[in-house]
């Protein structure tokens, strides 16, 4: 075990069975460690298993084969609520489609995973200073689908970092939006992360 690292993978393995009872590899015997304070980019073919093993990494899929340690715990070993619990408290998602909640502001939306995993009182305040930072102070109290798609994606990232998360995941983040602004998103998520 090493404390300077985040993710440790060895010997991952994912299969699924298909329709005809047929198994599909999509991952086979994949080593890979993660260290704090990393950037990493995976990237690959449609249908290389990208998502499938930032699933397996952010906690959403436990079905698979080999070992993995996240911040030294044996996640095969930990019980549902635990693996729950290290998911909302250390990793923060950012998706291609933001998954805002419409009927929720930018402000609530931007609360919501401190009010689940901490209860915290000053999740006002909080998440009011992150959003002045992205640049949304005048946009707290609008709804989702009143924004356009670049404040739409700053707002699910401001999302992803309000727990001060250990690890960020973004699965094609910018993929629906246009170049331009995809560029810009980009590289605000990668100096905001600095």
């Amino acid at each position: 075990m090493n404390k300077h690292l985040i993710i440790e993978i060895s010997n991952l393995t994912k299969n699924y069975i298909d329709e005809n009872n047929v198994k599909i590899e999509i991952i086979k015997n994949l080593n890979f460690n993660l260290k704090t304070k990393s950037k990493v980019a995976i990237i690959g073919p449609s249908g290389s298993g990208k998502t499938t093993f930032l699933n397996i990494i952010g906690l959403l899929d436990r079905e698979f084969d080999g070992n993995f340690l996240f911040k030294q715990k044996d996640i095969l070993l930990s019980s549902p609520n635990e693996t729950n619990s290290i998911r909302g408290l250390s990793i923060g998602f950012i998706h291609q489609f933001f998954h805002l909640i419409p009927e929720l502001t930018v402000i609530e939306n931007v609360m919501l995973p401190l009010l689940i995993n901490k209860n915290d009182i000053n999740s006002y305040e909080i998440s009011k200073k992150i959003l002045v930072e992205f640049g949304l102070e005048d946009r707290i109290n609008f709804k989702p689908l009143k924004l356009s798609g670049g404040e739409q994606q700053r707002v699910a990232i401001a999302r992803s970092l309000i727990n001060n998360p250990d690890l960020i995941l973004a699965d094609e983040m910018t993929g629906n939006l246009d170049e331009d602004t995809a560029n810009n998103i980009f590289k605000f998520f990668i100096n905001y992360i600095e």
